[in-house]
């Protein structure tokens, strides 16, 4: 009895592939995607991170032609180290003049987010302490930066804790009316003005606030020099070897003495 054979043929989709080799097609650009996609990511995040060191250079020059204006004096008042730039937010705090928007070619009173962008992060997605998580703080300040409030802030500071005390006495001792000629600290390591959550990882209590820039505690940090670092802020301490946020270098010793990394 003779056999007979039946040919068959791999159907094809469409005419053109087999049905296995368009699922081999899809598992290769399911793959490539796995491999490109966290890659563009990074490249993404590089990017907005240059932005935001971009704009904090240019507002540590407008620190530098404020300081020439105004005989070496640091700009200080309540909330000054959120209300010295930008817009007037949807928080609407204070006084809506600006005293660095004319350092950076900007009107000083800005009413809406358009026109302000300077002073806008790319990478601000908020986690203001006490603030919904939603509300950013270009926003809500009008301004996605924050400045050393040992410099450009209030004139008192109550210290975080009891071993704090006899530091922050002597620090606030020295605040009011501090003038460029007091900052004894070595301007390349004096921390001036950051991504606004950087103010709050170096006090020793509450939580750790969310990095904009990918790397926990990480931020974009811009000198008393003018140059700007994306450095680790380690929760606790007020003085380590790649910054400081004293003024005052004689008292860099007592920060020692009382500082510790809190985890």
């Amino acid at each position: 009895m003779k056999r007979k054979y039946v040919n068959i043929q791999p159907h094809r989709v469409g005419g053109g592939f087999t049905l296995i080799e368009l699922l081999v097609v899809i598992a290769i650009i399911a793959l490539l995607l796995a491999i490109i996609l966290p890659a563009l990511e990074t490249a993404r995040r590089m990017a907005r991170r240059t932005v935001c060191k971009s704009n904090l250079k240019q507002i540590a020059l407008g620190w530098g032609l404020y300081l020439d204006d105004n005989d070496g004096g640091f700009w200080q008042g309540n909330n000054a180290n959120h209300l010295f730039g930008g817009w007037n937010g949807t928080g609407a705090w204070g006084d809506p003049n600006r005293p660095l928007n004319q350092y950076v070619s900007l009107p000083p009173i800005i009413e809406t987010e358009d026109g302000a962008e300077l002073f806008c992060c790319p990478s601000d997605t908020g986690c203001i302490p006490l603030m919904p998580p939603q509300e950013v703080a270009y926003q809500y300040f009008g301004n996605s930066y924050q400045t050393n409030l040992f410099a450009i802030g209030p004139t008192m500071i109550g210290p975080p804790g009891t071993d704090f005390v006899d530091l922050h006495i002597a620090i606030n001792s020295r605040l009011d009316g501090l003038s460029l000629i007091d900052v004894t600290t070595n301007p390349a390591i004096f921390a001036l003005v950051g991504d606004n959550n950087w103010i709050h990882e170096w006090v020793p209590f509450g939580p750790i606030n969310e990095a904009w820039h990918g790397k926990p505690q990480y931020h974009n940090i811009a000198f008393l020099d003018g140059h700007v670092e994306f450095i680790m802020v380690l929760k606790g301490m007020y003085v380590t070897s790649e910054y400081s946020i004293l003024p005052f270098r004689d008292l860099h010793g007592m920060a020692r003495a009382v500082q510790q990394q809190v985890p």
